[in-house]
C-alpha cells in the first residue's frame, strides 16, 4: 500500500498566478505518484479573485490528475476546519509548503503541537523565504515571527526540504545547524521528448527581452526596466505575469515612462503554463533580476524554450557564463547588468543561434536526474 502524503498549500491547480509554488507541488506529484497517494489541501480561488474557480466542487475530497485535491474558501478556513480536514485524508506524512503562511503552516503547526492532528512526520518548504532578499521585504514583521516561532517551539522536531546547499545555509543561518534537513533539487517538467526549435530571427543591434513572474518586489521588474533605459539598440520588452502589487505596478509603469525610444514595453497579462515555453521561444534573452529564488522553475523553462537567461546571483542557478547559457550578476553590479545586455543586443543569428541551443541542452541535461527524484522520494519517507 503506498503512503499517504497531505500537502498544504495556499494555491493549486489550475491556479496561474500563485507562481512557482504551484509548479513544484504539481511536478512533486506528477513524478512521484506511483510512490504516494498524494491529497492537497488548497483555495478555491486564484490569487486576487473574489471567484470561485469554474467546474470545481468546493469542501470535499475530489480526484485533479494524479492527486486528491480539497479546495476550500479560505476565508472560512477555521481552526476546527482545518483539524477536520487535515484527519480526514488520514495521512501520516504532511508537507507545509511555506514558512509564513498563517492559515496553511501555522495553523497546522500549532494543531499539531496540541495534539490536534494525527501525523507521524512533517516537513516545511520555506520556498526561498529564508533568502536575504525576501527576508528584507517586510523583514521586521518577520524577524518577529521567527522569534515568536522559535520561543513557541513550533518548529521542532520536524523536516526542512531545502532545494538547493544555498537554501540549506538560510535555513540552518535562522534554526542553527542541528535540525533535520534534506536538500532535494525541485523537480522539473519531463521534457524528455523535447527537440530544439526556435524559429526567432537575430540581428545585431535589436533584441526580444522577455519577464516572466509576480509583478511583485521580490521579483525585481522595476530594476529591469531601470537597467534596460540604459542599453543601445532597439529593444522590445514582454512583461507577463499576474500583477500583485498595485503600488509597485505603478512604480515600474512610472520607470516605463522616462524609458528613451528605443525601448518598447508591452504588459502581456498572465500567461497558462502550458504556453510558458512557447513564449520563451519567441524572445531573445529572459532578464530576471529577482532579489530571490530557492529554485526558480521559470529559468528552468527559459533554458528549455531556448532562451538565455541574465538573473541575479540569488537563484540556484549559478556559473551560467561559464556554461555559456546566460550570466548570474550580483544585484549591486548594475555596470555588469549593462554590459551583458548590451552583448546580447549586439548578437548576430549564428552567435545567437549558438547560444541558444547551449541553453536547450543545459536545461534538458538539467531537469530531473535520477539523484533529484531519489532525494525528493526520501523527503517522505520515515
Amino acid at each position: 500500500m503506498k503512503k499517504k502524503v497531505l500537502i498544504m498549500t495556499r494555491y493549486y491547480l489550475p491556479s496561474v498566478k500563485g507562481g512557482g509554488p504551484i509548479q513544484s507541488i504539481k511536478n512533486i506529484v506528477d513524478n512521484l505518484s506511483d510512490r504516494f497517494d498524494f491529497y492537497i489541501v488548497a483555495a478555491d480561488r486564484d490569487l486576487g479573485d473574489s471567484k470561485q474557480f469554474g467546474k470545481i466542487h468546493a469542501d470535499q475530497w475530489v480526484q485533479v490528475e494524479k492527486a486528491n485535491v480539497y479546495y476550500t474558501d479560505i476565508s472560512t478556513l477555521s481552526w476546527e476546519k482545518t483539524k477536520l480536514i487535515i484527519n480526514s485524508s488520514d495521512c501520516q506524512i504532511m508537507y507545509l509548503n511555506s514558512f509564513f503562511d498563517y492559515k496553511f503552516t501555522i495553523v497546522p503547526l500549532i494543531l499539531n503541537k496540541l495534539k490536534k492532528i494525527q501525523v507521524n512526520k512533517i516537513i516545511v518548504a520555506p520556498r526561498g523565504q529564508f533568502s536575504p532578499g525576501a527576508l528584507g521585504l517586510k523583514g521586521i514583521k518577520k524577524t518577529i515571527f521567527i522569534w515568536i516561532s522559535k520561543i513557541l517551539r513550533l518548529y521542532d522536531k520536524l523536516w526542512w526540504h531545502a532545494t538547493a546547499e544555498s537554501e540549506k545555509e538560510h535555513i540552518q543561518k535562522i534554526f542553527g545547524d542541528k535540525i533535520n534537513i534534506r536538500v532535494a533539487n525541485n523537480l522539473t517538467g519531463n521534457y524528455s521528448s523535447l527537440v530544439y526549435e526556435k524559429k526567432i530571427k537575430k540581428t545585431a543591434g535589436e533584441l526580444r527581452v522577455v519577464f516572466v513572474s509576480r509583478i511583485h518586489p521580490k521579483k525585481n521588474l522595476k530594476q529591469a526596466i531601470q537597467l534596460l533605459s540604459k542599453v543601445n539598440g532597439n529593444i522590445v520588452f514582454n512583461v507577463f505575469g499576474p500583477i500583485e502589487d498595485n503600488q509597485y505596478w505603478y512604480e515600474c509603469k512610472r520607470e516605463i515612462s522616462l524609458l528613451p525610444a528605443n525601448i518598447k514595453v508591452n504588459y502581456q497579462g498572465i500567461v497558462n503554463h502550458e504556453d510558458i515555453i512557447d513564449v520563451f521561444k519567441n524572445h531573445h534573452i529572459f532578464l530576471f533580476p529577482t532579489l530571490g529564488e530557492n529554485f526558480g522553475h521559470v529559468i528552468s523553462e527559459a533554458l528549455i524554450g531556448g532562451c538565455p537567461v541574465i538573473t541575479s546571483d540569488q537563484t540556484p542557478w549559478r556559473n551560467l557564463e561559464h556554461e555559456a547559457i546566460g550570466w548570474d550578476i550580483d544585484l549591486d553590479d548594475e555596470e555588469k547588468f549593462i554590459k551583458v545586455i548590451q552583448e546580447c543586443v549586439n548578437l548576430n543569428q549564428a552567435e545567437y543561434d549558438s547560444f541558444s541551443r547551449a541553453s536547450f541542452k543545459f536545461g534538458l541535461n538539467s531537469s530531473n536526474s535520477k539523484e533529484d527524484l531519489l532525494n525528493t522520494n526520501l523527503l517522505f519517507l520515515p
